[in-house]
């Protein structure tokens, strides 16, 4: 079983920006009356999620990292991956809410290497198909570039990408079945 773990403006970068799984900070302060009514549901959802980190930082006592955020409003619930933020709840919200955003998150940054793998295929694939259909339109535009001996490389290897693309979208597909 996991906790949230107490972080500060020292292991910050350590422990949120350089975790490798996603990790949420609850941006909080002892004085804060809602800061205290979600805190329990952090440190429930800390011990159902061992591929997520739970984590909060008081900003009285951390405030170089409370600025870098820009943290005007507590509770402030910050969703981080792969050293960037992703996403955010601000204020004191229910269960429901908090649960279904680690869930999104989990989705879109999974920790395990086979959904890791996933993602970054899906992601090439996509940012292919969109080179792909710039690339016809360029063709569209350019006339007959078959008849012009200088495309003749680049219309070939243009060729393998997409048959590159067609085993890539096969790959993810087995992934997922397995």
């Amino acid at each position: 079983m996991t906790k949230v773990i107490e972080i500060t403006d020292q292991n910050f970068e350590e422990e949120v920006l350089g975790s490798d799984v996603p990790t949420e900070v609850d941006f909080w302060a002892p004085w804060c009356g809602p800061c205290h009514m979600v805190s329990p549901i952090y440190d429930k959802l800390s011990e159902e999620y061992g591929d997520f980190k739970f984590c909060k930082i008081d900003v009285d006592q951390n405030p170089q990292t409370a600025r870098q955020y820009n943290i005007v409003s507590i509770p402030m619930q910050m969703f981080f991956a792969n050293g960037e933020k992703v996403d955010e709840i601000l204020g004191a919200v229910p269960e429901h809410m908090i649960r279904s955003k680690v869930e999104e998150i989990r989705q879109r940054f999974p920790s395990d290497e086979k959904g890791m793998l996933k993602v970054i295929l899906d992601s090439w694939i996509a940012q292919n198909r969109k080179h792909g259909e710039k690339f016809e339109k360029w063709k569209e535009k350019a006339g007959n570039p078959t008849v012009d001996s200088m495309y003749g490389p680049v219309l070939a290897a243009v060729k393998q990408a997409e048959e590159a693309n067609e085993k890539l979208s096969k790959a993810v597909s087995e992934l997922g079945d397995t």
